[in-house]
């Protein structure tokens, strides 16, 4: 652990973990021992810094502001699988089928942060909002998770009763402030109470008075269930389609309420055991 918090709880035969630390450097600590660190043979560099890992795997100009490198939220079964969130494969989801805005705050984030070694072609076609649909990470060795598409929903009216939380984390995955024209953040959310427990991972965009975009994955499961529900929905308006207090504006939660949702998948993680 790379200093931080990390905190753990066991439901049933799931081990969670929850660990939140620092955000990633800006630069290469160690430029000299980077460069000349050994490779394992496969062409995969193993003894860089983590700064010069997420250069070489992602192959991304930039970062946001506010990478959180450390953090994860695991959830582990006694059977060896599971699913994980980590701001590196949230990354690694960043999708060029996003409309990227082009207005004057995409011209003020570029300026407040060069690309270097980017051609101008590569340039404008990167997504400098960091809009990822990372839906989580499932993984396992001997026994994998299988996904299926099913007409299941998670009952949303029922986790609004009130409830007794056992256990709760707020993760942040990655944030950047795009030149102070807005947000663009991605999080993920657990809480587990006594009979089940509920993941929300987030992905927000606010670019102000130009866009609103929301990419949310929910996960839900009840103690005794072989398998887990999980929605995906992606939401997205003109911030001209809103008439909304600041406030609202600002809160992802009360906000996704005006937003009309563009695309929806449920699917049903049937477990292997």
């Amino acid at each position: 652990m790379c200093g931080g918090t990390e905190e753990h709880f066991s439901f049933g035969p799931w081990k969670v973990t929850g660990r939140s630390s620092h955000i990633l450097q800006s630069q290469c600590p160690s430029p000299s021992i980077c460069r000349s660190a050994p490779t394992d043979g496969t062409g995969e560099n193993r003894q860089i810094c983590l700064f010069c890992r997420y250069i070489e795997e992602l192959k991304l100009p930039t970062h946001p502001d506010m990478t959180f490198a450390n953090n994860i939220l695991r959830i582990e079964h006694a059977n060896g699988f599971g699913i994980e969130f980590t701001c590196m494969d949230a990354l690694r989801c960043l999708s060029s089928d996003n409309y990227i805005p082009r207005v004057a705050a995409a011209q003020a984030w570029r300026e407040a942060r060069p690309l270097a070694d980017y051609s101008k072609d590569d340039e404008a076609h990167f997504d400098w909002t960091f809009t990822s649909d990372y839906k989580g990470t499932l993984f396992g060795k001997d026994k994998t998770i299988v996904v299926k598409e099913t007409d299941d929903h998670i009952d949303m009216e029922k986790l609004k009763k009130r409830e007794q939380i056992l256990f709760y984390q707020d993760i942040c995955l990655y944030e950047d402030e795009l030149a102070d024209h807005g947000v663009a953040q991605c999080s993920v959310k657990m809480r587990i109470m006594k009979n089940s427990f509920f993941v929300l991972l987030r992905y927000f965009l606010r670019v102000d008075n130009v866009l609103i975009r929301m990419n949310d994955t929910r996960y839900y499961h009840e103690a005794g269930w072989n398998y887990l529900l999980r929605e995906y929905t992606s939401r997205e308006c003109e911030a001209s389609q809103l008439d909304l207090p600041v406030a609202v504006l600002t809160d992802p939660a009360a906000l996704s309420e005006h937003v009309p949702i563009h695309k929806t998948l449920r699917e049903r993680l049937e477990l292997p055991c």
